[in-house]
């Protein structure tokens, strides 16, 4: 019973100590993390998946029927503009040449003789020896032959023309993407045979419609092979998501391949030197006020500020803060600025 009893007493006096009420004095200290302004630039921009492709590309078409007799140079092999891409072999071609050629030379021939004869009939008449109804006749025989020389040596010119387009030559200095026809393969004209592409090369992004407001031609593109610029913005929507085709220059230099993927960043803005701040050290109060509390000393100050453009969780401010100050992150609006705090670095 005696020892129940001091246990008792022992315990209550184990209790009461740990219940003492506290010292009265200042406040107590608010444990806050903190973290250092950064100064520097601040690139904010639209991240996209970004594709090579030439800066202009055609399909040579065949132009006369026939089948596929030879290819050019592999795709991917620079060609000069005039070099061969495709011949074509075109035996209704070349028959038809042989036929108004030699549709040319009978009319030469026919011309010849008529207008000799005319020079005959103008002697004869010259001397009374034949009507001047003759004369007229020859002179009309040989005006209209010397008309059928001239059209079929423009046939024939035409057929020259068309035997040409037999062979498919490369429209400017570039390379074959990719060959639509195999040797020996029946072509008609306007038959896709190959699809060709410039040397210069470019980078293409496609955007949603709500992106075109923030991109401009001009805007300025950061990407690991390099920076670029915006060249050209489609006018219309293409596929079945409804994207609109942008186009970026790159330094022609850049070692890239076309099909190649890299990423974008399509630049929305931009801070040379800027004094940047996590986004969980801004706050806003009860009036739209945007603002940062700065801690010194275990005390804090709240400083009112302008939110710049921002980058990987880091918004640049303006006024700007000295390097080195320190700003209190993370449920900011529930920081009383009257009360010192603790600051604990991440």
């Amino acid at each position: 019973m005696q020892a129940s009893t001091r246990f008792t007493v022992l315990a209550a006096l184990i209790f009461s100590g740990c219940s003492s009420p506290a010292p009265s004095g200042s406040p107590t200290a608010q444990a806050v993390r903190v973290a250092e302004v950064r100064v520097g630039p601040i690139v904010e921009g639209r991240e996209h998946l970004a594709t090579v492709v030439p800066a202009q590309s055609v399909r040579v078409l065949a132009q006369v029927p026939g089948s596929i007799s030879s290819l050019g140079a592999p795709a991917g092999q620079p060609l000069q503009q005039g070099e061969l891409v495709a011949r074509i072999a075109a035996p209704d071609v070349v028959a038809r040449g042989a036929r108004v050629s030699a549709e040319r030379r009978r009319a030469q021939r026919e011309r010849d003789f008529v207008c000799e004869q005319l020079d005959t009939d103008r002697q004869l008449a010259a001397s009374g020896d034949l009507p001047g109804v003759q004369l007229d006749r020859s002179e009309k025989a040989c005006a209209s032959a010397s008309l059928a020389v001239d059209s079929a040596t423009a046939a024939e010119r035409e057929a020259r023309v068309a035997g040409t387009r037999a062979k498919e030559t490369a429209p400017f200095d570039g390379q074959v993407l990719d060959y639509l026809v195999d040797e020996g393969q029946t072509v008609m004209p306007g038959t896709p045979v190959a699809l060709y592409g410039s040397e210069a090369q470019q980078l293409q992004v496609r955007v949603v419609a709500s992106d075109l407001s923030e991109i401009a031609v001009g805007t300025e593109v950061e990407t690991p092979a390099g920076p670029g610029q915006v060249v050209e913005i489609g006018a219309v929507a293409q596929g079945p998501g409804r994207l609109f085709e942008v186009r970026i220059a790159i330094d022609p230099d850049t070692p890239l391949y076309i099909g190649q993927t890299l990423t974008a960043v399509l630049v929305v803005d931009s801070r040379a030197d800027a004094t940047a701040v996590p986004a969980s050290a801004i706050a806003q109060d009860e009036e739209g006020v945007d603002y940062v509390l700065v801690e010194q000393s275990g005390r804090i100050d709240r400083v009112g500020i302008e939110p710049g453009p921002q980058q990987q969780g880091w918004v640049a401010i303006e006024p700007a803060l000295p390097a080195g100050t320190r700003v209190v992150t993370g449920a900011v609006a529930q920081i009383d600025p009257n009360r010192p705090v603790m600051a604990v670095l991440p």
